[in-house]
């Protein structure tokens, strides 16, 4: 259920980050499945409050802990601590109501998802993510003390692992130990601070910077899940968009040399994991046609038993 917008405007007022007297307008931000979200202006007052959904809007039934939303102030002020400006500013946290309100991005700013949808697909903007990823995951790496409360993959495992990874290993029996193997892995490794969201839907392009939304995800985990699941957008929209493969396929190229990472074979399986996801998980692809989504699947499964196929591709 929705929040409503009145209770909003009073927490603003409560949390002092508007006067009591200060007329304010809230409207809801579409596009997302895991919260509600909020633009609310008002004199002196132009911020992006959101709150984490227990059940997610989607058409099978997922659950997931609304402490996620703590997590993501958390983890978003640690990106800002090291990247300053590739993320909103955190205005204020409650973790007491799970509400988190932050800075909200410049009216000229775009999705990513959106633009690479209508075909304007920029590879310099691979190359962007690129260098900030590696910035923060090398900047994190081996930090388990001081990063430690984001040890606990929960969320991970609800909003991933859960309705991606297991549920396309039920779907595909046959894949299932193939599957298993790339999750035991991705639920080991600690190595550095992991996003867990990074998509397209997730990036605001603008003044040639970045910001990186949405982080309720992030954990300390395997930075090869962060580039597997660019990875993995990057072609759904090369099948989808086949005048703009090309352009795909450059921009992912970029994104990796940026980053300074070759395409292995344990990324080549987390990329057939997620592809296969996005067709038969909990949260499929609702831009692909039906040939599309075979397609896809078929190379999921291939990627999956060959993940070395990957270099090919990138």
């Amino acid at each position: 259920m929705a929040v409503p917008e009145d209770e909003l405007l009073r927490h603003l007022r409560a949390r002092g980050l508007v006067a009591a007297d200060v007329p304010l307008q809230a409207r809801p931000l579409t596009g997302g499945v895991s919260s509600d979200v909020y633009a609310v202006v008002g004199p002196g007052l132009d911020v992006v409050v959101k709150r984490a959904c227990g059940r997610l809007r989607v058409a099978d039934e997922w659950l997931a802990d609304e402490e996620r939303l703590v997590t993501e102030g958390w983890a978003l002020r640690v990106a800002a601590d090291l990247q300053p400006g590739a993320v909103p500013r955190v205005l204020d946290l409650d973790p007491s109501t799970r509400t988190l309100v932050l800075e909200r991005a410049p009216r000229s700013w775009r999705e990513w998802r959106a633009e690479l949808l209508a075909g304007r697909v920029d590879p310099a903007v691979g190359e962007l993510l690129g260098r900030t990823l590696a910035g923060w995951h090398e900047a994190t790496r081996g930090e388990t003390r001081w990063l430690a409360g984001f040890a606990d993959k929960t969320a991970f495992v609800q909003l991933r692992i859960d309705p991606f990874h297991r549920v396309v290993a039920a779907r595909h029996p046959d894949l299932a130990p193939l599957i298993e193997a790339v999750v035991e892995r991705l639920l080991a490794r600690a190595d550095c601070l992991v996003h867990g969201d990074f998509s397209p839907k997730n990036v605001l392009v603008g003044d040639d910077r970045v910001w990186v939304l949405d982080w309720e995800v992030a954990h300390l985990g395997d930075p090869l899940f962060d580039l597997a699941y660019l990875l993995c957008h990057l072609t759904l929209k090369a099948i989808h968009l086949p005048a703009h493969a090309a352009r795909c396929r450059a921009t992912a190229a970029r994104f990796l040399a940026a980053y300074g990472a070759e395409a292995g074979e344990e990324l080549g399986a987390n990329v057939a994991c997620l592809l296969l996801a996005r067709v038969d998980g909990k949260s499929p692809a609702d831009y692909l046609t039906p040939l599309e989504r075979e397609r896809v699947r078929a190379l999921g499964r291939e990627l999956l038993h060959n993940p070395t196929l990957l270099e090919e591709w990138t």
